[in-house]
C-alpha cells in the first residue's frame, strides 16, 4: 500500500561564492587554521546540496555564509534543496540533480549500484526516530503490533522498524507496511488510515509537543543513526578542493550552532514553522559531530545491509571500502 505525496523542493535557493577562508571551526570557540586549499586550487562551478528539515546547521550554513567564506576567489555557486526524506535525495543524486547529500546512509541505493560516496559523519542521534502511536490507542507494546499498519516514507526497508520487531519476537510479514512521506504521515495516523507512523524529528517533536502522539518506542535502543554526508562519486573524485571547503564551512556550521543554541532554536522555528517547544525538542534529541566515518558506522552498515537481503530487498551487499572516503573528512577534522 502506497500513499504518494509530492516531493517537496522549496528552497532551492543558488547564491555566488564570493569570500574566502581557508579555516574551519575546532572545539567550542575557537577556529584553527587545517590544512587549508592552495588559494591557486580551483573549486568546482557549482554545489547543490539535498538536505531534511531537522538538519539546523544547514540553515546556519547560509544564514551564517559560511560557505561564501570558505570558497574565497572561488567563482562557485551554492543551491540548498530541502527534501522530506532520505529516497528523494538519493533519487536526485542518481538523476545528476545534487552533488551532496545529507541524512541517513542510502544503503539500497549504494547496493543497487548507484554511484554514492559517503564523506563525513555529522551526527548520532537515535532518539530522533520513533515509532507513534495516538494516546488512545489500543497498541501499548511492540508485540500489540502483529496485523496492524505501520506507515513511513520508506516502507519495510525502515531498518529501525524492522529492529524493533524481530527483538519482539515478529516478523515484517507479521505488520501492514504503508509507505507515506513525512508530511502525510501525522494526517494518516490521526484519521486512522495506519495505526502506527514511524517518522523522526521534527515530524516526531511537532506532534508529540501538540500531544496528538505518544512514541511506542524511540530509537535509543535500536539504531545509531547517523547522519552522514555524501555525494556523487564522479563529483567528489572531480573536485576534491570544493569538498574540502564545504566540509570545513559544515564543521563551522555545526560548532555555531553548539555555541548558539537559542539562535539555532529560532532558526528551526522560523524554517520549518514550528513551536519553540517542538524545535527545542528537536535540536535537544541532536548529537551533533564531525568525523570521518569510523569503524562503529561501519559495522551498522553491515547489519543494516544484511537485514534488507535478508528481506530480499537488495540483491547484494555493497562494497563499503568503495563506498566510503574517510580520507577529506580526516584533514578537517584533525
Amino acid at each position: 500500500m502506497s500513499i504518494k505525496r509530492r516531493h517537496l523542493l522549496g528552497m532551492g535557493i543558488s547564491t555566488a561564492a564570493v569570500a574566502a577562508c581557508g579555516k574551519i571551526a575546532n572545539a567550542p570557540s575557537t577556529t584553527p587554521s587545517v590544512a587549508p586549499v592552495a588559494a591557486t586550487s580551483k573549486s568546482a562551478s557549482k554545489l547543490r546540496l539535498g538536505f531534511q528539515p531537522p538538519y539546523v546547521a544547514v540553515f546556519a550554513l547560509r544564514q551564517q555564509k559560511f560557505l561564501e567564506k570558505a570558497f574565497a576567489g572561488q567563482s562557485t555557486s551554492f543551491e540548498y534543496r530541502r527534501l522530506l526524506s532520505l529516497k528523494p535525495v538519493t533519487e536526485a543524486l542518481s538523476a545528476g540533480a545534487l552533488d551532496l547529500g545529507l541524512g541517513g546512509t542510502p544503503v539500497a541505493a549504494i547496493a543497487a549500484g548507484q554511484p554514492i560516496r559517503v564523506i563525513a559523519l555529522v551526527e548520532r542521534s537515535p532518539k530522533t526516530h520513533g515509532l507513534l502511536v495516538l494516546p488512545n490507542s489500543p497498541i501499548k507494546k511492540v508485540t500489540d503490533l502483529k496485523g496492524k499498519k505501520i506507515g513511513n516514507p520508506s516502507g519495510k526497508s525502515y531498518f529501525f522498524a524492522v529492529q524493533v520487531l524481530e527483538r519482539a519476537g515478529l516478523k515484517d510479514t507479521d505488520v501492514q507496511w504503508v509507505q507515506i512521506e513525512n508530511d502525510a504521515g501525522r494526517a494518516a495516523l490521526l484519521s486512522g488510515a495506519i495505526d502506527v507512523w514511524g517518522t523522526w524529528d521534527p515530524f516526531y517533536a511537532s506532534a508529540e509537543v501538540a500531544k496528538e502522539v505518544v512514541p511506542l518506542v524511540d530509537g535509543g535502543d535500536y539504531v545509531l543513526n547517523y547522519v552522514a554526508l555524501f555525494g556523487r562519486t564522479e563529483y567528489i573524485e572531480q573536485n576534491p578542493e570544493t569538498i574540502q571547503r564545504f566540509l570545513q564551512a559544515y564543521k563551522q556550521a555545526l560548532t555555531w550552532v553548539q555555541d548558539n543554541r537559542q539562535a539555532a532554536v529560532d532558526i528551526l522555528v522560523k524554517e520549518n514553522k514550528l513551536s519553540p517547544e517542538a524545535a527545542a525538542l528537536t535540536l535537544g534529541r541532536r548529537n551533533l559531530l564531525f568525523e570521518p566515518p569510523n569503524q562503529e558506522y561501519r559495522q551498522e552498515l553491515v547489519t543494516q545491509s544484511q537485514l534488507l537481503a535478508r528481506l530480499g530487498l537488495i540483491k547484494q551487499q555493497p562494497n563499503w571500502d568503495k563506498a566510503i572516503d574517510t580520507a577529506i573528512a580526516k584533514t578537517v577534522a584533525s
